[in-house]
C-alpha cells in the first residue's frame, strides 16, 4: 500500500515537472528571440529556461514558497532524475537514421576532424588532471575526481555529466556532477557568444561569400523530398511519431539488458570479490550509443533503415536534450557551487584556453583552404555540444562552399562512441578513483602525444 500511496503522489509531480520544463523552455525561447541581446548569443531556450526554473526554485526563492506550492519540492527532486532518463533518449537518437557509408570512405573524408577532435578531447584531460594534481587538490583540496571533468563538460555537456551523476556518487564526490554541470553550462555559454564572434572575426579575413542557398537548391533540401516522396510501409493508422519513438525505446532496453548482463557476468565470474563491480560504473547512455551504431548497421542491412526518417529521430533527440539541459540547470546545487566556485573558474578557463590554443595552432596548418569553417566546427564540439559545432559551421559557410559539414558529420562514428559521452568518458572516474590522478595523467598524456603526432604530420603536408 506505501508504495501505491507513493506512486500516486509522484505522478502528479511528474506531470507537473514536465509540463514547467515545456513551459519554461518556450518561455526561455521567446525570450531569446525577443529581447535583442539574448537574440545576438544564440542561447538556447533550455538554458535560459533553466536559469529561470533554478531561480524560481526553493534554493532562490523565499522558504515559505513551499507552503504556497506544496508540491514545489517533489517537483524539483523529480526534476533531478530527468538528465539521467533523457540523456539516454538522446544517445539512442545520435546515430540512429544516419547512413552508415564504408569506414574507409568515411575516414578518408574525415580524418582531419577525427584527428582534432581527438587533439581537443585528450588535451582536455591533461590539462584537467595536471590542473588537479599539482593545483587544485594541494591548495584547495579539490579531489582528484575532478580531474576529467572539463572533458566531460565541455566534450560531453549536461547529459554526460547527468549519466555519470551515480558514478560521482559512487565514488565518494557527488559535488562532481555539479561541477561538471557548472563547466558544462559555460562551454554553451562560450560556444554561443564567442563561437559566432570568431566566425565573424575569421568569416572578414576569407574568402567565402555569405550567400545564403535556397532550400530547394539545396542538396538536403531534394534529398529530404525525395524521402517524403517515398511510399510508407507502415499502417495509416500507426503515427510516425510513435513508430520512432518504439525504435528509441528498443535501442534503450536491449542497452539496459546488455549493461545488467555484463554486471551479471562479471559478478558471476569473480564472485565474492565483486562487491563493487567495474562494469557498475559503465552508465547506461554509452551502451545505448553502441546499440544504436549497432541497431542502425542491422536496419541498412535488412533494408529496414527506409521505414524510419532521421528528421523525426532529430525532433525527438532535440526534446530530450532540452530536457537534460533544463532539468541539469534547474537543479544546480548551488552551495556546490559556492563552494567549488575558484576551482571551476580554473576549470573552465584552461579548458577555453587549451580549445583556442589547438584551433590557432593546428587549425591553419591540418585543415584544407579556408581553414575555419572545419576549424570552428571542431571548436564548437569540442567547449559545447555536437548541435554548436553544426551552428557554427552553418555561420561561417551558409552557402555549402566547402565540405565541412559533410567532414564533421563523417566524423562522429570515429569520435562518439569513444569521447564526449563514450567509453573513455564512461570510464575516465574509475580509473581515477583506481589508479590516481598521476597514473591517469600520464596515459592520457601518452595518448595525447599519439593524436598530436598525427596532426603535425598531416600538418606537414
Amino acid at each position: 500500500m506505501e508504495t501505491v500511496e507513493m506512486v500516486e503522489k509522484m505522478i502528479p509531480a511528474m506531470v507537473s515537472a514536465l509540463g514547467i520544463a515545456v513551459l519554461l523552455v518556450l518561455l526561455g525561447e521567446l525570450m531569446g528571440g525577443r529581447l535583442p541581446l539574448l537574440r545576438k548569443v544564440f542561447l538556447p531556450g533550455s538554458v535560459l529556461g533553466g536559469v529561470i526554473a533554478l531561480l524560481m526554485g526553493p534554493q532562490v526563492l523565499s522558504p515559505s514558497l513551499p507552503e504556497v506550492f506544496p508540491d514545489l519540492e517533489r517537483v524539483y527532486s523529480v526534476l533531478q532524475s530527468f538528465p539521467s532518463l533523457f540523456i539516454n533518449v538522446v544517445f539512442a537518437c545520435l546515430l540512429l537514421g544516419k547512413p552508415m557509408a564504408g569506414f574507409a570512405a568515411l575516414w578518408k573524408k574525415s580524418y582531419r576532424q577525427v584527428i582534432m577532435g581527438h587533439v581537443f578531447a585528450w588535451g582536455q584531460y591533461v590539462v584537467g588532471l595536471a590542473l588537479v594534481l599539482f593545483v587544485l587538490s594541494p591548495f584547495l583540496g579539490l579531489s582528484e575526481l575532478a580531474g576529467p571533468v572539463i572533458a566531460m563538460g565541455f566534450q560531453g555537456g549536461h547529459g554526460t555529466a547527468a549519466g555519470l551523476s551515480g558514478t560521482f556518487a559512487d565514488l565518494g564526490f557527488e559535488g562532481g556532477v555539479t561541477i561538471a554541470y557548472a563547466v558544462a553550462t559555460f562551454g554553451i555559454v562560450a560556444g554561443a557568444i564567442g563561437g559566432p564572434i570568431l566566425a565573424t572575426i575569421l568569416d572578414r579575413r576569407s574568402s567565402i561569400k555569405r550567400e545564403r542557398q535556397e532550400t530547394d537548391q539545396s542538396p538536403g533540401g531534394n534529398r529530404q523530398n525525395e524521402k517524403d516522396e517515398k511510399k510508407s510501409e507502415l499502417s495509416p493508422l500507426t503515427g510516425r511519431l510513435t513508430v520512432h519513438l518504439a525504435l528509441v525505446a528498443s535501442v534503450i532496453l536491449v542497452g539496459w539488458l546488455f549493461l545488467k548482463g555484463i554486471v551479471f557476468l562479471e559478478s558471476s565470474i569473480r564472485g565474492i570479490e565483486a562487491q563493487e563491480a567495474v562494469t557498475g560504473y559503465i552508465p547506461l547512455f554509452s551502451v545505448v550509443l553502441l546499440v544504436g551504431f549497432g541497431t542502425q548497421f542491422l536496419l541498412q542491412g535488412l533494408g529496414w533503415d527506409r521505414l524510419f526518417d532521421r528528421p523525426v529521430l532529430d525532433l525527438i533527440s532535440a526534446f530530450a536534450l532540452d530536457m537534460v539541459i533544463f532539468s541539469a540547470l534547474a537543479t544546480l546545487k548551488l552551495s556546490v557551487i559556492g563552494e567549488y566556485w575558484v576551482a571551476i573558474v580554473v576549470l573552465c578557463a584552461a579548458g577555453l584556453g587549451w580549445n583556442l590554443a589547438v584551433l590557432f595552432t593546428l587549425g591553419k596548418r591540418i585543415y584544407p583552404s579556408p581553414w575555419h569553417p572545419y576549424g570552428l566546427g571542431d571548436f564548437g564540439g569540442g567547449t559545447a555540444t555536437t548541435a554548436s559545432g553544426l551552428l557554427l559551421i552553418s555561420i561561417t559557410d551558409p552557402a555549402r562552399q566547402t565540405d565541412a559539414l559533410e567532414a564533421y558529420s563523417g566524423k562522429q562514428p570515429f569520435y562518439e562512441p569513444f569521447m564526449g559521452g563514450g567509453l573513455v568518458t564512461a570510464f575516465a572516474l574509475p580509473i581515477v578513483a583506481t589508479w590516481g590522478a598521476g597514473i591517469a595523467l600520464a596515459v592520457t598524456g601518452a595518448i595525447l602525444s599519439i593524436w598530436l603526432c598525427l596532426a603535425f604530420r598531416f600538418a606537414a603536408k
